[in-house]
């Protein structure tokens, strides 16, 4: 999929990932109201490239706090006329397009491109890079199965909340034994997804620049393929997040409220 919007203009335009909010952590609620209210209103368009939410199993949620707020916010963004687009990253993958666009939020496949000036721009929540952790590769790939998927769905709401909580959890153990390099994008593979190879092959390869999430290990590097925006999780220490404005990209430093 090709992104393409009627006025972008000269931006700004934002690129944000990994906040995993949840009632679990209310100063990140805070934190992404205050976003919302500044540098969200303040946008032509907000990039959400996975993980807004720290699990989505059922639209059933957004009737509970704090989902009903943040997706009010983003509707409210998309109302004034700020353009919002969502990408599920491992956590929300359960997000489904037809529901998002009852808040005016344009779901994106990942990966997607973007067409932002003179720059091909990939996007991709991030996880499809990390290929030496074959252990979680091979789970995205069954948990994210259409059958899968579709068992998942008979399942009552309360039991899929039951199965989040236990694979976040088993994931937390994980990640804490797992060598760093294990939990980081491949090298090999970030210059795969810049030539547009495997399961980053779009119309428009080889791309110019990249944008992904996931790692948490924000980054901006220039490579001989093109280079490569790694936006920051979310935290009780801010945030980093990708800015385009008049044709000028920076990874820019949020603070909390």
């Amino acid at each position: 999929m090709t992104v393409q919007h009627p006025d972008l203009g000269n931006g700004p335009v934002l690129f944000i990932s990994d906040l995993h909010l949840s009632s679990a952590q209310p100063a990140l609620i805070t934190f992404f109201r205050h976003f919302c209210a500044h540098e969200g209103r303040e946008a032509r368009a907000v990039f959400i490239l996975g993980d807004l939410f720290d699990y989505w199993v059922h639209r059933d949620q957004a009737t509970e706090a704090p989902y009903a707020e943040i997706l009010a916010l983003l509707h409210a963004l998309h109302q004034q006329g700020t353009a919002v687009y969502l990408m599920t990253g491992n956590r929300d993958f359960a997000l489904e397009a037809d529901f998002l666009a009852q808040f005016g939020i344009i779901a994106l496949p990942d990966p997607a491109l973007l067409q932002l000036g003179n720059r091909r721009v990939l996007l991709t929540h991030g996880d499809l890079l990390c290929s030496d952790d074959h252990r979680y590769q091979r789970f995205r790939r069954v948990i994210r199965h259409p059958l899968t998927r579709l068992a998942l769905g008979r399942l009552p709401y309360a039991w899929l909340q039951r199965i989040a909580r236990g694979l976040r959890r088993g994931s937390s153990r994980e990640v804490r034994t797992k060598a760093p390099a294990i939990t980081d994008a491949n090298p090999q593979t970030v210059v795969a997804a810049l030539r547009g190879k495997g399961a980053f092959a779009l119309d428009g390869a080889p791309y110019d620049m990249l944008i992904h999430g996931h790692t948490h290990r924000p980054a901006w590097e220039q490579g001989p393929e093109g280079e490569r925006m790694v936006l920051g999780a979310w935290g009780a220490d801010g945030a980093r997040i990708g800015r385009w404005e008049h044709g000028q990209w920076s990874l820019q430093r949020l603070d909390p409220p």
